[in-house]
């Protein structure tokens, strides 16, 4: 008997391997068509999920388009238009926020988990504070702030919650977190951003000195910040002494909204 060659041998195992994978798969094709299904169904799942999600999405981004319209829409005192698709309008400012609210709170709950139904919550915590509600407002920014702490919205939030603190009495602790916030590298909100509102609670407890020395930093430290020439103006009606000479300071200086 000859004896056969490595090659042969290698050619001869491929062979019996590809019989046995024939052999396995007519023998067990009905198995093979289920894993092979299941992996189908699987992928269309997810496909499916994709799809929904994205629609969801999209229908989350569309709803609160339209609560934003009402939420900016103008007053007018006759022929108010309340349900023009492209332009609402209404005849008082309760009017608006009664429906701006009740469209918001439709996204919430319709949209749930979504960067919309977020977003929503925001204004609705604005509407919140305008009626009083200073709890609801403080619960919905800070959430806000937990979920979209690094965003612009979230830097938006904390300004707000800020605020809050000091109409609720609590400058000096606010005044303590800020001057903390300044001695950390990764402070949630710019050095700048920081000092003016150090400059605006000082201000709020008469602590005239120190609120010139926030502002002055600005004015010293940050030269290309929006806040600078608000700065410069707060020094000027603080302290007439440090007032330029010659002419008057702009005014209106754009900043974080509240």
């Amino acid at each position: 008997m000859a004896r056969l060659t490595r090659k042969e041998i290698k050619r001869d195992e491929f062979r019996d391997a590809v019989g046995r994978s024939v052999e396995y798969a007519e023998s067990h094709v009905r198995t093979i068509l289920y894993a092979v299904g299941g992996v189908v169904l699987l992928a269309a799942v997810a496909a499916a999920v994709y799809l929904y999600s994205g629609s969801r999405r999209q229908g989350a981004n569309e709803a609160l388009a339209e609560a934003m319209k009402v939420y900016k829409a103008s007053i007018v005192a006759t022929g108010a238009k309340p349900n023009d698709p492209e332009a609402p309008s209404f005849p008082t400012e309760a009017a608006r926020r009664a429906r701006a609210k009740e469209l918001l709170e439709e996204v919430r709950d319709d949209y749930g988990m979504t960067a919309a139904a977020d977003v929503a919550g925001l204004y609705l915590a604005q509407i919140a504070a305008d009626e009083g509600r200073l709890d609801e407002a403080r619960e919905l920014w800070s959430d806000f702030v937990d979920e979209h702490g690094d965003s612009m919205l979230g830097s938006e939030a904390r300004l707000n919650l800020i605020d809050l603190d000091r109409k609720q009495g609590k400058g000096e602790q606010v005044v303590k977190d800020l001057q903390a916030m300044l001695e950390k590298s990764d402070a949630p909100l710019p050095q700048d951003v920081i000092l003016n509102e150090l400059g605006k609670t000082f201000e709020h407890l008469r602590r005239t000195q120190e609120a010139v020395q926030s502002y002055q930093r600005i004015v010293d430290e940050f030269p290309q910040s929006p806040y600078r020439q608000e700065a410069q103006q707060r020094i000027a009606v603080l302290d007439p002494s440090k007032a330029p000479a010659g002419g008057t300071l702009p005014v209106g200086i754009p900043g974080f909204p509240g």
